[in-house]
């Protein structure tokens, strides 16, 4: 009885434990690689909806700009003037000879530069301002001259006005109103501190005909979007009376690597408000901006998982990718982005996997011109 006890109470043998051991080990090794594989699986799903919503982010955006620019602005002999005449608080433009930046009257403008993202500038009017253009009654005995329009229905004080000649060559100036002549139909444009847009004397600012026109753009939004540092930038390039400075440049969202865009025009010699052609070859004319019906937009946006290269270097393509869309015409055409990272076999950003985010904005305020 006791040696039938003492033989129940010797436990498990040698090779009973290291059978647990081993069934263990592998039960470790099992759970291991479906919790790495899950967490692969998550970052993959997290990374692919964080480039989701940049991506999206980033269109809506660029779209809520583009719908709209052009506003107060939608006239033929404006938008042939190119850069506009204006000052601040001591500085000129620069088509001047000033420092402040150059300001193009256009509601979108597309920068190109080889090798480089494209960048869009925007360019709408705001406030309860007159939408169609008044016109000088007189002409201006000299550019400091007060304004004698047909009538100051829409104007404000405060309001910025852009002068335009209608007779070539054309040429803009924008001043500020500072004070209102309802009886006369005078608007003044006196400098001084609560009008830091008004040189003194005009200074350089041409002075202008009767039959000319004065566009009241209240106070003009001019703003750019740009790719820095893998982030969709803005920046304000002209900025609303009364503020210390252009707005210092505001990053908005991350992981956006690449942006193209195209101008949709109709070039039909009747005008039938169709696009016919979508190309980044800017207009020179007013005519040719009046044509610009709408601007499609691509934008790239990094998905954050990093495929682990095999080699010292990535082993993704170094071709660059493309995108193919429809002409209206029904012919595809295809377009190369420039990102140099794409190419470039020692940079390490080509081993992420990016997201190519696409859409088309109507220029409505040109499509429903007045004129």
């Amino acid at each position: 009885m006791t040696i039938a006890m003492r033989r129940a109470q010797r436990g498990m043998s040698l090779i009973e434990v290291l059978v647990a051991v081993a069934i263990g080990m592998i039960g470790i090794l099992i759970m291991s690689q479906a919790y790495l594989t899950s967490d692969q699986f998550n970052k993959a799903t997290l990374g692919a909806g964080g480039a989701q919503t940049n991506g999206n982010v980033a269109l809506f955006t660029l779209e809520r700009e583009i719908r709209m620019a052009g506003y107060g602005m939608n006239n033929a002999a404006a938008l042939a003037c190119g850069n506009i005449n204006w000052y601040y608080n001591g500085q000129y433009s620069g088509n001047l000879g000033g420092s402040l930046p150059d300001v193009e009257l256009a509601p979108v403008v597309i920068k190109t530069t080889p090798g480089a993202p494209d960048q869009i500038q925007i360019m709408y009017a705001t406030g309860e301002q007159r939408v169609t253009p008044g016109t000088l009654d007189k002409t201006m005995p000299n550019a400091s001259s007060e304004l004698t329009v047909d009538g100051t229905s829409g104007f404000h004080e405060n309001d910025m006005v852009l002068l335009v000649n209608n007779t070539p060559p054309i040429s803009c100036t924008m001043v500020q109103l500072t004070q209102i002549q309802a009886g006369s139909s005078h608007l003044q444009h006196n400098p001084g501190v609560t009008a830091p847009y008004n040189p003194p004397g005009a200074g350089l600012f041409p002075a202008y005909k009767k039959n000319d026109s004065a566009l009241n753009l209240g106070n003009p939004i001019v703003r750019s979007y740009q790719i820095v540092n893998d982030s969709l930038r803005v920046n304000e390039v002209y900025f609303a009376p009364g503020a210390a400075g252009p707005t210092a440049n505001l990053d908005l969202v991350d992981g956006i690597v690449d942006m193209r865009a195209l101008y949709g025009k109709d070039t039909t010699a009747t005008a039938d408000g169709v696009v016919d052609v979508y190309d980044n070859i800017k207009p020179t004319t007013g005519d040719d901006w009046m044509r610009v019906l709408s601007v499609r937009i691509m934008v790239v946006a990094r998905i954050g998982n990093y495929e682990r290269p095999t080699g010292a270097n990535c082993d993704a393509t170094t071709t660059a990718p493309t995108y193919t869309y429809e002409n209206p015409v029904g012919t595809p055409q295809t377009a190369t982005f420039n990102w140099t990272d794409f190419t470039d076999v020692t940079n390490q950003a080509r081993c992420y996997r990016y997201r190519v985010f696409e859409t088309t904005v109507p220029v409505r305020n040109i499509i429903w011109r007045y004129s």
